[in-house]
């Protein structure tokens, strides 16, 4: 991201648009639905939602054990019963794998197919981001920074949004602070009355 570029997120009916697109009446469109799942209300990156196990999975806990991420770092990102429910439904038809996704065969998803399958499904659903005057399609990432962005609107902590997001620094996560600034807003309406 460029250095004074805010990152580009997406509204919640955008957000449903989106995952209104997977054909769940076949494996592999539950499948990329509950990774559009964990890639929006877990803020993982692409390869940290390739790169899980089943044992990084724990269902019952409601966590996600993220492994040797960027930096090397590991973290337990807590998951919703929204995500938890996804998760049991791709559960009953996973294959035996190394990988919590793959394909149906048992390979390993590969980082490259989620940013594809993202570009897919953006113009499915006719969904973009406008960066300066193109439109662009969306990308895991732009999932990633909805999720943070959300946390924040929600009164998450800056602190706290740091932790689940795995930055090694605040001033990463602040950024977040500025891209839908409502109780700023707020607070500007306010004025008038």
């Amino acid at each position: 991201m460029a250095k004074n570029k805010l990152p580009k997120v997406l509204s919640r009916e955008e957000i449903s648009r989106l995952m209104a697109v997977p054909n769940l009446r076949y494996p592999t469109g539950l499948r990329n639905r509950v990774i559009l799942q964990v890639l929006y209300r877990a803020g993982l990156r692409r390869s940290e939602v390739t790169n899980l196990s089943p044992a990084d999975v724990n269902l019952e806990q409601m966590f996600l054990y993220i492994q040797d991420s960027k930096g090397g770092r590991d973290r337990y990102v807590p998951i919703d019963p929204e995500t938890i429910s996804w998760l049991k439904k791709w559960e009953e038809i996973r294959p035996d794998c190394e990988y919590y996704f793959c394909s149906m065969n048992g390979r390993k998803l590969e980082d490259t197919y989620l940013l594809h399958m993202l570009y897919r499904f953006s113009e499915k659903s006719g969904v973009y981001i406008q960066n300066g005057r193109s439109k662009k399609r969306v990308t895991p990432h732009v999932l990633r920074h909805t999720y943070a962005t959300e946390l924040l609107e929600e009164g998450f902590g800056i602190h706290e949004v740091q932790q689940l997001l795995g930055h090694s620094s605040i001033q990463t996560t602040a950024v977040y602070a500025h891209v839908r600034p409502l109780r700023l807003a707020e607070k500007i309406r306010a004025r008038g009355n």
